[in-house]
């Protein structure tokens, strides 16, 4: 547009030149009007014009006044005036913001270019600090340039402006920039109560504390989480959080704190708190509350903390029957997988009371306490623990009181069999288990209880031999076993013939094998647990290997012993048996004579 313009300009001279020197009177004149040219600052950092316009008018020409004619004389031409260039407005790059707000979080950097052939481009840059910076660009497509450092932290000010040649500024071209610099995070401080070391009960609170500078955008919100899990946000500060998380095995929950300004910087922090929302667990084992014994104990102390714990005390106080009292510490701990563990052995006769006490890094306390006694002066049952496990033929509970329950003062006592009152002589007979159940209370109220699982058995073992019958005979050789109907039962010995076996009160199957020809005598003793006891019999005999007229006589012999036997005769008579053995052989020695003598032809029809 303005190369048009210039064009038009130039040739409008030209006619005006041809024309002066056609007339010596008039002399045309091109009065200029300079349009006026608006611009703004583009989305890219770039000032462009968006309008320019230039009108030309030809004014009206004056009438000639009449002069008195003269003689012609060559005139020389004036030389024309220059035409005046028009001002185009300047270029500026400015990068866009790359923070929130409006802010910069990375210091720009800004470049001027005087794009007009007329004209001055001039600028002036304050940063926050107050330091001025000025400089003006006359020559077209002469630059200056802002460079990052330049720019400080906080409010930074840019004025572009241009003016013609008289100095006159053009109000159109101006540009007037703030720019907004916050590069810096802020900073964050985290508190707490009694420090990051200290353990805490239920919740801790953390104090987050911070600042941005005075020339930063300052802190818009502060943002407290505990891994992926949220724990709050604020928008002032000081902030206070509370954290109620639990600490497991010792380690510390981690807890970040992010700050962001409003340029959208961000500073974070993080630290461990130490949070323990349980007591410890204490317990003790091995006694029961208020027992009476007469056997050594063993005390087991536990103490059980998901955590750390601070300190642990284990202690008996034992009051010996004179009345002196003293205590027995426990010293060692050792760790097991449920926790930590002390053991004691307790065996002197007294009143004991033993005591737990722990403490864990966080405060928690925790005790526990319990109370028995070992002494014959104090509410102590004898006899019932001699009934556990046994087996007995019968029961009768028929001591005196004063027999079996002895104590420093009064007392009184209950006795139960199978849960129901069991009267003082009675005698029990019923096979099966039992159950008694003894207790006693003295006159300080310490309560003393014993009780005793026994089975009554008044059933003898029974024998039982295998592959072997009584009374049989066997060829050569015999093989046997000897074992018990019960097996809980147990076999005491083993004799045969008279002469004791090798026995083992773990086994309870035995076998043998017997090859002498003669007759066999065994005897089988056995016991139960109640003291039953059983004797078994098993007599056989063991023979040469018979032929077979001995097999055939064998039927025949046994049958006239037990008709001997009936007649109460100590021997059977050996004629009838002759005469059984020796008349069948007779007669068939006849019935082969005959039949021979048939085949001969001995025997006539």
């Amino acid at each position: 547009m303005g190369r048009k313009l210039k064009s038009i300009l130039a040739l409008v001279i030209v006619l005006g030149m041809i024309y002066w020197q056609q007339s010596s009177i008039l002399h045309a004149e091109v009065p200029k009007e300079a349009g006026k040219l608006k611009g703004e600052l583009s989305e890219a950092g770039t000032w462009k014009a968006l309008d320019t316009s230039r009108g030309l008018e030809r004014p009206e020409q004056p009438e000639a006044p009449e002069e008195p004619e003269i003689p012609e004389q060559p005139e020389v031409p004036e030389e024309p005036e220059p035409p005046e260039e028009t001002i185009e407005c300047f270029h500026v790059s400015i990068p866009q913001e790359d923070g929130e707000n409006g802010y910069y979080i990375s210091k720009p950097e800004v470049e001027i270019t005087h794009v007009s052939g007329a004209g001055v481009t001039k600028y002036q840059f304050a940063d926050s600090e107050g330091q001025m910076m000025e400089g003006e660009l006359a020559q077209k497509d002469d630059a200056a340039r802002i460079a990052g450092e330049q720019f400080k932290e906080g409010i930074n000010r840019l004025s572009i402006w241009m003016e013609d040649g008289e100095g006159k500024q053009v109000e159109e071209y101006r540009l007037d920039k703030d720019f907004l610099i916050d590069t810096q995070a802020p900073a964050i401080w985290l508190g707490a109560p009694r420090g990051f070391e200290a353990w805490y009960q239920e919740t801790a609170s953390i104090t987050v504390t911070g600042e941005d500078g005075e020339l930063g955008s300052q802190i818009e919100e502060v943002v407290c989480a505990s891994g992926n899990s949220l724990i709050g946000r604020s928008k002032e500060l000081p902030a206070t959080f509370q954290v109620a998380y639990a600490s497991a095995k010792g380690n510390s929950i981690k807890v970040t704190v992010t700050a962001r300004d409003r340029a959208g910087n961000t500073a974070s922090r993080s630290c461990g708190l130490y949070i323990d929302r349980q007591p410890p667990k204490a317990r003790i084992e091995g006694i029961e509350d208020y027992m009476i014994t007469s056997k050594p104990v063993e005390v087991r102390y536990f103490v059980e903390e998901e955590n750390v714990m601070e300190d642990m005390r284990a202690w008996a106080r034992r009051e010996d029957p004179q009345g002196n009292a003293g205590e027995i510490p426990v010293s060692e701990w050792s760790e097991t997988e449920s926790g930590k563990c002390a053991r004691q052995v307790l065996a002197d006769d007294g009143i004991y009371q033993l005591s737990l006490s722990c403490m864990d890094k966080a405060g928690y306390e925790a005790g526990k306490a319990a109370r028995f006694i070992i002494d014959t002066k104090s509410p102590l049952i004898s006899y019932v623990d001699r009934l556990d496990n046994q087996y007995l033929k019968r029961f009768c509970w028929n001591y005196p009181a004063s027999e079996w329950i002895r104590d420093f003062t009064s007392y009184t006592y209950t006795i139960l069999l199978d849960g129901r009152i069991y009267p003082m002589g009675q005698e029990v007979l019923e096979e099966g288990r039992h159950t008694l159940e003894v207790k006693a209370i003295d006159a300080a109220g310490n309560t003393g209880t014993a009780k005793a699982r026994f089975v009554i058995d008044h059933t003898p073992p029974q024998v039982v031999f295998r592959d072997v019958e009584d009374g049989k005979d066997y060829e050569e050789e015999k093989t046997f076993q000897v074992t018990l109907e019960d097996q809980e039962d147990q076999i005491d010995g083993i004799k045969i013939n008279g002469e004791a076996q090798k026995t083992n009160k773990r086994s309870r199957i035995y076998q043998f094998t017997v090859q002498d020809l003669k007759n066999y005598e065994i005897e089988v003793k056995a016991s139960d647990y109640a003291g039953n006891q059983a004797v078994g019999h098993m007599q056989f005999q063991v023979s040469p290997k018979k032929t077979v007229f001995q097999r055939l006589i064998k039927p025949i012999e046994k049958k006239l012993k037990a008709d001997a036997k009936e007649k109460n005769e100590k021997k059977p008579k050996k004629w009838p048996i002759i005469c059984m053995i020796f008349i069948p052989f007779l007669a068939i020695a006849v019935l082969i004579y005959y039949k021979k003598r048939k085949k001969n032809g001995f025997f006539l029809r």
